[in-house]
Parts: structure tokens; sequence; C-alpha cells
């Protein structure tokens, strides 16, 4: 029998955790474990009934020092398991350096509530994006918030959901039970607020921060359609594949 659905959140830094991810999987009925990376915290070692998780952070996947290495290791075994993953802008970087991808620095950075022309950043969803479960209900083109300076290249492999013309890879498929988002879709009022006044990055767009109530206004119903949609495809795959929703399965860092 499936037990009670469990959602390892790993974070990099304190002030980007789940947001609003979170509260809408315990109003699923899912329990909540969160590893905090900066500390002496061991990965969590892959079970029965666990989806994954991984959240963003300053860092850079191509790191060689600290625990992005080990962070890569463990999304090698969750794509090869076909464990439910969902990575967030370093999340993301990190599921596709785990599968060969190459991260590089990004043609400009995106950041804060508004692109270089004043507008508020949006995407496009591909044809692949508007036929895809994940975006059931998603408007196109969809808000974000953006705080990123890398991005996945294109390759065949990564199936490109969503896009922009600074960052082709915004909402990508990696596998079939393994998807990314460079931008911000998961914020709360809390979050936002941390945000500006501790990110070293967006300390000079302080000024945007007062389009955070609008922003997050146009942004919240999003971030639930999107990630309740993918807490539904990550129970759905749960539930059906023997490999991950049996026996437990065994991990070595």
């Amino acid at each position: 029998m499936l037990r009670t659905p469990q959602l390892c959140i790993v974070q990099t830094i304190a002030r980007e955790g789940p947001g609003l991810i979170g509260a809408l999987a315990m109003e699923r009925g899912w329990q909540l474990q969160v590893t905090q990376l900066w500390t002496d915290q061991p990965l969590p070692q892959p079970q029965q009934g666990q989806a994954f998780l991984l959240l963003g952070g300053p860092a850079s996947a191509n790191d060689g020092h600290g625990r992005i290495p080990e962070l890569v290791r463990l999304c090698q075994y969750l794509l090869a398991q076909r464990i439910p993953a969902m990575g967030i802008c370093l999340g993301l970087q990190v599921l596709a350096k785990a599968r060969g991808g190459v991260i590089r620095a990004a043609r400009q950075r995106e950041l804060g509530w508004l692109d270089p022309q004043g507008q508020p950043w949006t995407l496009h969803q591909t044809p692949a994006g508007r036929r895809h479960p994940l975006l059931r209900g998603v408007p196109d083109p969809l808000p974000v918030f953006q705080l990123h300076g890398e991005e996945v290249v294109p390759e065949r492999s990564v199936e490109t959901m969503a896009s922009s013309p600074l960052c082709h890879n915004q909402i990508a498929a990696l596998g079939p039970a393994a998807y990314g988002v460079q931008g911000h879709m998961e914020l709360d009022q809390a979050m936002v607020e941390h945000w500006f006044a501790e990110d070293d990055d967006l300390r000079p767009i302080a000024h945007q921060a007062r389009f955070s109530q609008a922003g997050l206004e146009a942004l919240m119903p999003v971030g639930r359609t999107l990630y309740g949609n993918w807490l539904t495809l990550a129970s759905r795959r749960l539930a059906s594949d023997p490999a991950i929703s049996g026996d437990e399965v065994k991990w070595t860092p």
C-alpha cells in the first residue's frame, strides 16, 4: 500500500524556501521533509512514496566544491530511478547538470519583476507546453519573478515547455518524472520581502519592491495552478510505478 506521500525539500539557502508549494502540498495531505544544505544535514535517502523539490540559491550547478556535487549525484539517482522531482532555478540547473546538460552564463541576467524595458517578465508556452498536463490551466503568456544569471543550454533531450527571448529553457521536462522552472512562481509575500532586503542581486533594483503586491496578485494563482499540477503528476507517478511506490529505494551519496 502506498504511504502518505512525502515531499523532500532540498533548500540551499535560508531565504529561498518552498513558499506556496509547502502550503499547497500540506493542503493535499503531503508530509514535508526539509533538508537545509548549508548545515551538516545529510541529503534524504530516497524511500517509497517520496517526491523531491530542489530549490534555488546563489550557487552554481557547475560548482566543484561544497555540497553541489553531492546534490548533482542525488539528482542523477532521481533521474535514473524516475523518482518525481521538481527543480526551481538552481534546482532546474542541477537536474540538467545531472543528466549531462551544460549550464552557462546567461546572455543577460534576469532579475526582479520587470524586464529591461520596464515591462513585467513573462514566459510564452511552446506547443509542447500547451499540450502538457503540467501547464494545464496556466495562462499563456504567464507571469514570473526572475532571479538568475545562468541558464540551461538548449538541447534535444530537454523538452522546453515555456521560454523567453533571453532564456530558452524557462520551464522544461528533463525526463518522464522530472521538471524544472527557471524563474520563481513559488513566491509568497514573506519571501519577496526577504529577497529584496537580503539578496545582493536585488538590492540595486530595490525600487521594484513597490510592484510586489500587484506582482504577487498575478503570480500566486499561477504558481498554485502550476505546482498543483505537478503534485498531481507526482502523486500519480508514485501510485503507478512499483519501482518507487513499493520497496525502499537505496542510494549511496
